[in-house]
């Protein structure tokens, strides 16, 4: 699977719900590995993410699950493997650099 920043790959029959692009919300999490949950409002202050830039991020959310924070990373539940059937191809497009401000 290809790594780019702004097109991400992943197993569809695993999303639970219909997928929302919405901004952060307190008890939203992701996953870091197979094992470790992780709280995106302590990933944007570990990452150093600037307090304004956070308000603004659009996150890809299953539920409180986030999917994707575009220009940063997926949650490892939904990454392709090899049992993975179907596969959803997202795509951020915008900003300065084909989605973020890098």
């Amino acid at each position: 699977i290809p790594k780019k920043k702004y097109t991400k790959w992943f197993d569809y029959d695993k999303i639970k719900r219909c997928l929302v692009v919405r901004n952060r919300d307190g008890s939203d999490y992701f996953y870091i590995d197979d094992h470790h949950k992780k709280k995106v409002k302590d990933y944007m202050v570990n990452e150093k993410i600037d307090q304004v830039k956070r308000d603004k991020l659009f996150l890809i959310c299953d539920d409180h699950h986030m999917v994707w924070m575009p220009g940063y990373r997926i949650s490892a539940y939904y990454k392709v493997n090899d049992k993975t059937k179907k596969i959803l191809e997202l795509s951020y497009v915008g900003g300065t650099k084909d989605g973020g401000e890098d």
